[in-house]
């Protein structure tokens, strides 16, 4: 399957980090941040490749584009890819170690996560996705209902029911992330993880905890509907938010009444917890 490789030059780590936000809304599948590049990929078909690059050249960003085949990418995403270490909170020990299948266990980490890269967002190495696995481990999963909204590979899902969950439902609106996260179940020999194929958050049972990694309007969208499906006291966990939205999340979030908001940061992007009233 033919996809798109978007070249987008980039300043430096943080100019990519905001340029890797603004562009999270356009649907690509997959990123590699390289040195001063910013490489994005999407799938051709029904890309509106005139309003993406209108934007760009709105934003005054530089780029340019080439066809490449969903095996390259999945070639060069591997050659590329280094297991990720996160540690505690208080840095005492490590926590959990994200690999691939080609990598040998850290027999230092209290958890092993094998997530095998794909074209999915979410091993570990963006600031979001590592404070996401580094607060989880903060929270009481055992016997607990969990829903994963926007799971990409499927790391926090699998890592939930690691983590003592009862049942994790891992949504994603893309069929490639859907298929990865299937992969990664079965990897990890996870038996209570469920993938769904969907764009919004909702399940037939309320859940005791919510994790959302995706971005700013996603999530503003559906507040409501993480209403709906948690319940009452629910923790929640939410990133792929940058910091200079802070104010505006923040906000949104007293509006709909959640509790206990506690927001942190890691090199511009936050991660914030808060409970259900």
């Amino acid at each position: 399957m033919p996809h798109l490789e978007y070249n987008i030059q980039t300043q430096n780590s943080d100019h990519a980090e905001m340029v890797l936000a603004l562009i999270m809304p356009y649907n690509f599948e997959g990123f590699l941040q390289e040195e001063d590049v910013l490489k994005a990929y999407v799938n051709q078909i029904d890309f509106n490749t005139y309003e993406f690059e209108t934007f760009l050249k709105e934003s005054n960003l530089s780029f340019d584009k080439s066809t490449i085949q969903h095996e390259n990418w999945n070639a060069k995403w591997e050659s590329s890819f280094e297991p990720i270490v996160v540690p505690f909170i208080d840095n005492s020990q490590i926590f959990a170690c994200v690999r691939a299948n080609f990598h040998p266990i850290n027999n230092d980490a209290k958890l092993d996560l094998l997530i095998t890269p794909k074209m999915s967002f979410g091993t570990g190495h963006h600031p979001t996705t590592f404070q996401m696995i580094q607060e989880m481990s903060l929270l009481n999963f055992e016997s607990k209902i969990v829903l994963d909204y926007g799971t990409g590979t499927g790391v926090l899902a699998v890592l939930a029911e690691k983590l003592g969950a009862e049942k994790v439902i891992a949504i994603d609106y893309d069929a490639l992330c859907y298929d990865n996260t299937a992969e990664n179940i079965e990897a990890n020999n996870c038996k209570k993880v469920i993938p769904v194929l969907d764009s919004h958050c909702k399940n037939n049972e309320k859940v005791d905890i919510l994790l959302a990694n995706i971005n700013l309007n996603v999530i503003i969208s559906e507040l409501k509907n993480i209403l709906e499906v948690t319940k009452k006291e629910a923790e929640i966990l939410f990133s792929g938010i940058l910091i200079e939205h802070k104010e505006i999340i923040y906000d949104a979030l007293v509006e709909h009444h959640f509790q206990n908001i506690q927001i942190k940061s890691k090199e511009n992007w936050l991660v914030i917890y808060c409970t259900r009233a």
